[in-house]
This record gives C-alpha cells, sequence and structure tokens, in this order.
C-alpha cells in the first residue's frame, strides 16, 4: 500500500518530463510577457500584416472582377 503513492507520483514526474522535453521551444507572444516597448511594437506589426492581406485579398478581388 505504501508504494503505490510513491508509483503514482513517479509516473507523473515522468509525463511533466516528456512534456516539457517535447513542448514547443518558443513561448507564444502575450501582452503580459512584454515590455511596452516590445508590445507597441508586436501591435504595429500585426497591424502592418493584417494591412498587407487585406491589399492582397483586393487585389485578388479586383484580379476576379476584370476576369468577368
Amino acid at each position: 500500500m505504501k508504494q503505490k503513492p510513491f508509483l503514482l507520483i513517479v509516473a507523473v514526474l515522468i509525463g511533466v518530463i516528456i512534456y516539457a522535453y517535447y513542448a514547443p521551444k518558443e513561448s507564444p507572444e502575450r501582452a503580459a510577457t512584454l515590455t511596452p516597448k516590445q508590445y507597441i511594437e508586436l501591435v504595429e506589426q500585426k497591424k502592418q500584416e493584417r494591412k498587407a492581406q487585406a491589399a492582397e485579398a483586393a487585389k485578388l478581388e479586383q484580379a476576379e472582377t476584370q476576369r468577368q
């Protein structure tokens, strides 16, 4: 009976080690982990990406209308 909790703890520790080994190397960018300057840069970068995607979508839509 005294060995059951020990085996459970060992199994949990092995699971945690395996998870930590296969976990992604880069953590996702969150506002809580960034400095204010980094956060502002991240917001500006995402804004530029959205503008580029919108321009690409508009270009594709214009090409579709010209084909018809």
